[in-house]
């Protein structure tokens, strides 16, 4: 009977797609301006490089990096901090605590069937963008890269919930959350190469993100996809996925527990 209770979570999120995903298709069109932007920004610095290459990529590679990396940071961005973060400061994890369901499960099911129809539409942009990009610039992605690009990008979107459902557990310690939710958001969109390929921080910093769990959300996918990464090192890194997935698990779990010992339950 539990199980169910997660079935209802999964179609409230799915049904909440719907009813909300305009709101989407607008946070798709607003990546527009900036890609435009980052384009001549690119083209400019190559004419004036003089070189086929810079940081590691072509003009293509880093044209088809912006593109598509504007498109995945707006599918993992996960929108749930400030929900989770009331719950927590208005009480309302004691419904939680009195029903046999978990906030977790309820949770990521919810957020399962959100994104179910989010990663469909995505994949179809990407898709699209894909071909679209291979035509002009005469280059061919395959079935293979394009099927572990769909696993990478699967598990990108479970690995950005656990890290955002982890740093939520802060709002029981801060008594203003919003700030901490902006300046972590930037943040973690720099280090997923969401903005911009990692390696035009230098070896240094690109060694230290590489280390973090932040650039298997975007540089990874976005990079299978464009062929910078290929071979063993694709499935290298759909095992780095699946080896994060477990540790944020396990850390969401630890800090929520921790958290909730400070729990007052005031208002719900």
């Amino acid at each position: 009977m539990a199980h169910r209770k997660y079935v209802v979570a999964f179609r409230i999120g799915f049904q909440s797609s719907l009813e909300y995903r305009f709101n989407f298709f607008l946070s798709l069109f607003s990546a527009v301006f900036p890609i435009v932007v980052q384009y001549y920004i690119w083209t400019a610095v190559y004419a004036s490089a003089g070189e086929s290459g810079l940081f590691g990529y072509s003009y293509q590679e880093m044209i088809m990096y912006t593109i598509i990396a504007a498109v995945v940071s707006k599918l993992v961005i996960t929108n749930m901090e400030h929900a989770i973060a009331e719950d927590i400061k208005s009480g309302g994890l004691n419904k939680y605590m009195v029903k046999p369901i978990a906030y977790f499960g309820f949770r990521i099911c919810s957020f399962i069937g959100q994104r179910l129809i989010y990663v469909t539409i995505s994949l179809f942009v990407i898709l699209a963008l894909t071909f679209a990009l291979n035509s002009f610039y005469n280059q061919h992605t395959g079935l293979e890269r394009l099927l572990a690009f769909f696993l990478s990008l699967c598990l990108s979107v479970i690995l950005s919930f656990l890290i955002s459902y982890a740093l939520c557990a802060c709002a029981f310690w801060l008594s203003e959350i919003s700030y901490f939710f902006v300046v972590t958001s930037l943040l973690v969109n720099i280090m997923s190469g969401g903005m911009f390929p990692l390696e035009i921080f230098g070896e240094g910093l690109q060694q230290l993100f590489r280390f973090l769990p932040f650039h298997y959300m975007v540089y990874f996918p976005v990079n299978v996809l464009n062929g910078k990464i290929a071979g063993d090192l694709i499935w290298q890194g759909i095992a780095g996925q699946g080896l994060w997935t477990g540790v944020m698990l396990i850390v969401c779990h630890l800090v929520w527990k921790r958290g909730m010992k400070r729990y007052l339950g005031l208002g719900g």
